[in-house]
Parts: structure tokens; C-alpha cells; sequence
């Protein structure tokens, strides 16, 4: 019995090679002179369609996970067609010693008029005590200044001197700020002188309140009135219509440090300007990639080509879901946020605002710049700000945050893409030193007539790069049909595979064998000492028994 099934065996298998129409598998049923030569053509043979197969699964595994691709516009898009963004100028002094003293002198005075605990000794201890507020931009390397019951009187002081009404961190860093009339001291736009204080308006970000030019953003404060103002502030900018590609007919500005007595310790490194570069309707930090944020050394001229990439996308796309194109268009956008407005730094910043109420119950003043409802940390929650700072960055201080890998459990933002079609911009920057002016009655010529050394200065130039700019537009061409032609150029190529071949294979596997292990299980078995009824085994018999009369044959 063990013969005759491994006989049907063999058969199917040399059957399958010699009628399959894969390359390759002829030469295993013809004899070779050459030893081993059967192992190691099987050896080539299955190395073959291993790599083969890696990379059909590779393909499809690539389609799956990014089904589109991108191709350039060969039309190329005038400048004049993309908005300038906006340009936030940061100083290193982000609480003026001269307005804190005034704010100081008032709290001061309020301390002595009330009934609550002395907060202060005297003015210059209460400055210093104030100075806390500046650990609201959750700086990584700042520490904690005062513990929780010495800001407990400093909060109860400022709700007594707001008539026992909520305060706003936010607006109170606002008002120590230095002046952008201080900061940004002339301006030429295209060729035409411009005043500075009215162009630039002052907004707290995350890390400092700074002067932004060609900001459409409208004003989030706490207070009804406060945003009022602020955007009545903001409508009131001249308009500024971009359309030169020039340097010598750009946007320059020249910034001044304030002076090194109005300087308070706020725990920055350096004394460099900081230059933000974003959407004008964005909120005025970047957080996606620091390629928009430049540093402006003092007594230097800076030069920033601003290069605009517009990109979009067909309806094809649209039928892709997000985590597979890994954007989001408008409509899904808004849905994500549940507001009107969506880009990446700005899920980036809700997201790390809903972290912060995650973990605090409230959100560092200086970053609520979204129209979403969410509570305003005061100065009791300072310290657990600070320790939800060291979550973000990556230090272990909430132990019952861990999840049962011993992991944090922190937000990751994961559910925040780009936008699939808007422009983006590229910045770059050029650096000149500024040249010292020896004369006493300062520079003579130029935007920097009638200045001196005696403050730092620094100039900025920012212009379009180009006059034309590249488009970029998303197609989806990477369909299943595309996608099994690929298949069929690598499996045809490689050993003449197809689809067919599939499932001539599984044919062998199934039907065939099934057929071949029912005809061996049903075929009558042979008696002992019969040989009539095998064929193949009266073939073996002697020439001499063959003649002999059988059992069941009568002599004659």
C-alpha cells in the first residue's frame, strides 16, 4: 500500500512539473550528469520567489498604509496669489523692570489698604515675587521660585486688588511687556516709509509676548472687553498688499533691545531677538518644526527670503480616509477641533492644552489662543503646571500616570496631520554684520538715520524669493489596478508567474491530490500468491512460472 501512494504521489508531482507553465521547474524532471545540480537550481529556484514575494508584500503594505501620490504642477503660481505671513519680533526681556515696578508700586499700595495677609516687605520684594508669572510659558529649564502657600497670598492680594474677580495672567503679562513702539522702531514696506507702532500689535504666545506684523488673528482674552479692544486693534492695521519679489523693495524694520536697567531675570540663555514666522491666522508659535523661527543676533542685518509652496489635492483623494493620506481637508479638520479653523500647529496646540486640563484641570494662560471653552490656570495651579511641564518634555513626575507597562500616559498628538491643500512656506536666512556708526549725531543715511550704538540694533529684510512659485498637486494614482500590474511585471519577469499559475497550484494542492488519495484508498488490493490481477507485478514473474498452471486453472 505505501508503494502504490507514494507511486500517486510522484505522479501528481511530476504531472504538476511538466504541465505547469512556471519557468524554471522543466529541468528538475530530466537526468543530470552533474551532482547537486537539482539541490542548487532548487536552492536559486526558491530564493527567487522568496525575494519575489518580499516584495509583493512590501508593495502592498506600502499601498495600504500611503495609497496616494504626489506629483509636481508643471505650471507655476504667481506670488502674488499666496498671503505674506505674519512676523512675530520677541525680545529677550519678557517683563519690563520699569512696568513691573509701576505694577509693584499699585499692589503694594493695595497691600497696605486691605486686611490680607502681607504678601511683600516692600515694593522691591513684591517685584520679585511677581516675577513668577513669568514661569506660566513653561520654560523646560525654569524651577519653581515661591511654594504653594506663598503663591496662595500672592493670589489672594490679586483677586482682592481685581474686587474679588477672576485676574488674567494673560492680559496682566501683556501690560509688563515692553512696547512694540520700543521694539520695532522704523519700518519701510515696499519702498515707503511706515509707523511701526500701529502695524505691529502685541499678543502673548507660549513662550513670550511679542509684536506681530500681518496678523488676522482674532484677540482670545478672558474679559468680554479685552477682546473687543483688541480686536477693534487689529482691524484698525493698515492693509499691506504683497506682490515684490525684490530686496531692494522689501519688508525692513529695524529692532532695538531696550535697555539693560529695564532688563529683568527671566531665564533666557541670551539677549538675541527671536523672529516667529507663521500663517497670519495661526496662533504665533511653531510647533510643528522650528523652520520658522529664526534668532537676530545684536548689531547684525538679516536678510530672509520667504519662499512660498502652494499644494492641493483632487477629489480622488478625498475618498482616501485621513490616517491613510495622512492629511485632513477642511470640513474633516473642523470636525477634529470642533471649531472653525484648523492647522497642524493649531491641533498641535489644543492638544497640548487638553493635555494640560487632562492633568491640571486648566490651561496655561499664555496659550489659550483657541476659541475652545477652557478654564484659565491661576496661580494656585502653578505647581502642577510645572510638574505637567516635566510630562511633556519627558521626565516621570506623576506616578499614578503609568499605565501597566510602566509607561506614561501622555498625550501624543498622534491624531494631528497637515492640511491637504493650502500653501506652506520655506524661510532661509542671510546674516550681515551691521556696520558701527562712529559719529556722535548717529547714522546719516538710510532707515537707520538718526540712530545710535547706544542700544542694540538689528535689521530685518523679508521679501518673496521668487517671483513665480512652485505647486505641488496630490493625485491618487497608486490604484489596485496599478497596484497588480506591478505585481504581474515582477512575478512575469522574475520566472513567467501570473495569477493562473495561483491557482493551477492550488488546484494541485486540492482537486488533483484529492482525486489521486481517493483512487489509492479505492483501488482493490492484491491477494498473496495472486499475480492476475497486478499488472506490473506478472511482469516481475519469471519467464518459467508464467507457464506453470495457477490455482484456480485446471491442467490439461
Amino acid at each position: 500500500m505505501a508503494r502504490v501512494e507514494e507511486s500517486h504521489y510522484r505522479r501528481l508531482f511530476r504531472e504538476f512539473l511538466r504541465q505547469s507553465y512556471i519557468n524554471g521547474l522543466h529541468p528538475f524532471l530530466y537526468h543530470s550528469p552533474v551532482r547537486y545540480a537539482k539541490v542548487l537550481w532548487l536552492a536559486l529556484l526558491t530564493a527567487i520567489v522568496i525575494y519575489t514575494h518580499l516584495e509583493i508584500v512590501n508593495l502592498t503594505q506600502e499601498y495600504l498604509v500611503q495609497p496616494t501620490e504626489i506629483h509636481m504642477s508643471p505650471n507655476l503660481v504667481h506670488v502674488a496669489n499666496s498671503p505674506f505671513p505674519a512676523v512675530g519680533v520677541c525680545t529677550a526681556n519678557r517683563i519690563s523692570q520699569r512696568l513691573l515696578h509701576d505694577y509693584a508700586v499699585k499692589l503694594f499700595h493695595h497691600q497696605g489698604n486691605s486686611s490680607l495677609q502681607k504678601v511683600a516687605l516692600d515694593v522691591a520684594d513684591m517685584a520679585d515675587r511677581l516675577l513668577v508669572l513669568a514661569q506660566y510659558y513653561l520654560n523646560p529649564f525654569e524651577f519653581e521660585r515661591w511654594n504653594a502657600s506663598e503663591l496662595n497670598q500672592l493670589h489672594w492680594l490679586l483677586l482682592s486688588y481685581y474686587r474679588n474677580s477672576a485676574y488674567s495672567i494673560r492680559d496682566i503679562l501683556r501690560e509688563l511687556s515692553p512696547d512694540c513702539g520700543e521694539l520695532v522702531i522704523k519700518g519701510i514696506v515696499f519702498g515707503a516709509p511706515v509707523n511701526t507702532s500701529q502695524l505691529f500689535l502685541k499678543r502673548p504666545t507660549s513662550t513670550n509676548v511679542c509684536c506681530i506684523f500681518n496678523y488676522r488673528r482674532p484677540s482670545y482674552s478672558h474679559f468680554a472687553d479685552k477682546r473687543a479692544e483688541q480686536d477693534a486693534e487689529m482691524n484698525s492695521v493698515p492693509k499691506v498688499v504683497f506682490e515684490s519679489n525684490s530686496i531692494l523693495n522689501s519688508v525692513q524694520f529695524v529692532l532695538q533691545d531696550t535697555p539693560r536697567n529695564d532688563f529683568t531675570n527671566t531665564y533666557r540663555s541670551n539677549n538675541a531677538f527671536q523672529l516667529i514666522i507663521f500663517p497670519q491666522d495661526d496662533y504665533p508659535t511653531i510647533q510643528s518644526s522650528t523652520l520658522g523661527e529664526i534668532l537676530v543676533d545684536h548689531n547684525t542685518v538679516v536678510e530672509i527670503p520667504i519662499q512660498p509652496m502652494f499644494f492641493s489635492s483632487t477629489s480622488g483623494v478625498h475618498a482616501v480616509p485621513p490616517e491613510k493620506r495622512r492629511c485632513y481637508y477642511p470640513e474633516e479638520g473642523s470636525k477634529v477641533l470642533n471649531q472653525s479653523f484648523y492647522s497642524l500647529d493649531e491641533c498641535l496646540l489644543v492638544c497640548r492644552m487638553r493635555s494640560m486640563v487632562d492633568h491640571c484641570g486648566c490651561v496655561s494662560p499664555p496659550m489659550l489662543g483657541s476659541s475652545l471653552d477652557l478654564p484659565n490656570c491661576l496661580l494656585p495651579d502653578l505647581p502642577c503646571l510645572m510638574k505637567w511641564k516635566d510630562i511633556w518634555y519627558g521626565h516621570d513626575e506623576f506616578a499614578f500616570l503609568q499605565n501597566k507597562d510602566g509607561q506614561l500616559a501622555q498625550r501624543q498628538c498622534e491624531h494631528c496631520l497637515p492640511t491637504c491643500d493650502g500653501v506652506s512656506f520655506s524661510i532661509t536666512s542671510n546674516v550681515a554684520p551691521l556696520r558701527s556708526n562712529i559719529n556722535t549725531t548717529g547714522y546719516s543715511v538710510g532707515l537707520l538715520r538718526g540712530l545710535t550704538n547706544e542700544r542694540p540694533l538689528a535689521i530685518i529684510k523679508l521679501f518673496f524669493k521668487l517671483r513665480f512659485a512652485p505647486a505641488t498637486r496630490s493625485q491618487l494614482v497608486s490604484t489596485w489596478v496599478v497596484l497588480l500590474n506591478r505585481f504581474g511585471g515582477i512575478l512575469s519577469l522574475m520566472y513567467g508567474f501570473s495569477i493562473v499559475s495561483y491557482i493551477e497550484i492550488l488546484y494541485y494542492l486540492t482537486g488533483k491530490w484529492f482525486v489521486y488519495i481517493y483512487r489509492s484508498l479505492t483501488e482493490k488490493k492484491p491477494e498473496k500468491g495472486n499475480y492476475s490481477h497486478s499488472l506490473y507485478w506478472q511482469e516481475l514473474i519469471p519467464k518459467v512460472l508464467k507457464h506453470l498452471p495457477q490455482n484456480n486453472e485446471p491442467q490439461k
